[in-house]
C-alpha cells in the first residue's frame, strides 16, 4: 500500500500504458502540433509563467509532446529535457523547438529518476499528467524528481459535464469535440483553430486517447493536488478549461 492507502500500480503496466499512449500520439502528431501550437499561445499565459519561474540550472518537461514550451523554459534554465513516449511528437520538436541547452528523449515520466538523472529545479507538465495516472503513482514520482526549494508545475484540463457521459451516451465525444473547437476558436479568434480542433477529436487515434483517459473535475483536482503538493498554489482558467498546481518543494 502507498502512504495515501492505495495499492501499488504494477511498474508493467504503467509502462505498458506509456507505450499505447505514446503511438496513439503518434498517429495524431500533425493535428495535434496544431492544435497544440495555438493553445499554448492562450493570453497572459507567458506572464503568468514568468512571474512563477524564478530560472535554475535544470528543467524538465514532462509529457513534452514537440517541446513547444521547452524554449520558453529554456529562456531561465540552464538545461532543459523534453521527455516524451511518442517519437513522432519529439521529432517534430527537435525540428521546431530546438535550442542551447535544449534536448529531447523518447522515454515515459517514470523512466526519468533522480539516481538515473538526478532532480530539477523546476518539474514541468502541460496537459500531460492526466495520461499517466492514476495520480497516487505518478505524483509521488514527479515529487521525487524536484531538487530541494525547487518548483513543480503541472497544468490539467478539466473534465466538464459533456465527459461525464463517457460510457452512457455513444455521442459524447462529438459534443466534446465542438466544445473544444468552440474553446479554440475563442481563445485565439481564429476559425483555423477550431477547424483544427475537429479535425483531431475526429481522428480515430484521438478517440480512443478520450475513451481511454480519465480528466479530473475541478473538485477532484483540489482535492488530490492539495493532498499530494501541500501548500500548493491552485489556479483556474489561466488557460481555460484548464487547471495549473504550483508547487515549491522544502529546502533542505
Amino acid at each position: 500500500m502507498t502512504a495515501h492507502g492505495t495499492t501499488p500500480v504494477p511498474r508493467d503496466a504503467l509502462a505498458e500504458r506509456s507505450q499505447t499512449v505514446g503511438a496513439l500520439f503518434d498517429d495524431v502528431a500533425e493535428a495535434f502540433t496544431r492544435l497544440g501550437d495555438w493553445m499554448s499561445e492562450a493570453p497572459g499565459l507567458r506572464e503568468w509563467l514568468d512571474a512563477r519561474l524564478p530560472g535554475g540550472a535544470r528543467a524538465i518537461d514532462v509529457g513534452c509532446g514537440t517541446g513547444r514550451f521547452c524554449p520558453r523554459l529554456a529562456e531561465r534554465y540552464e538545461e532543459v529535457i523534453g521527455v516524451d513516449p511518442a517519437g513522432a511528437l519529439l521529432d517534430i520538436g527537435r525540428r521546431t523547438n530546438a535550442g542551447p541547452g535544449i534536448r529531447y528523449e523518447r522515454r515515459s515520466a517514470y523512466d526519468v529518476t533522480p539516481e538515473r538523472d538526478g532532480r530539477f529545479d523546476l518539474v514541468f507538465s502541460y496537459s500531460a499528467v492526466f495520461h499517466m495516472r492514476p495520480y497516487e503513482a505518478i505524483l509521488p514520482h514527479l515529487i521525487s524528481l524536484v531538487a530541494p526549494g525547487g518548483r513543480m508545475v503541472i497544468f490539467e484540463p478539466e473534465r466538464t459535464p459533456l465527459h461525464d457521459r463517457k460510457g452512457k451516451d455513444e455521442d459524447w465525444l462529438v459534443d466534446v469535440a465542438f466544445q473544444s473547437a468552440q474553446l479554440a476558436y475563442r481563445m485565439t479568434g481564429d476559425v483555423a483553430a477550431a477547424i483544427d480542433a475537429l479535425r483531431l477529436f475526429f481522428h480515430p487515434s484521438w478517440q480512443k486517447l478520450c475513451e481511454g483517459s480519465a480528466l479530473p473535475s475541478r473538485e477532484e483536482f483540489g482535492e488530490v493536488f492539495s493532498t499530494w503538493l501541500p501548500g500548493a498554489e491552485l489556479a483556474h482558467d489561466v488557460v481555460p478549461g484548464m487547471a495549473v498546481a504550483v508547487w515549491e518543494a522544502p529546502a533542505d
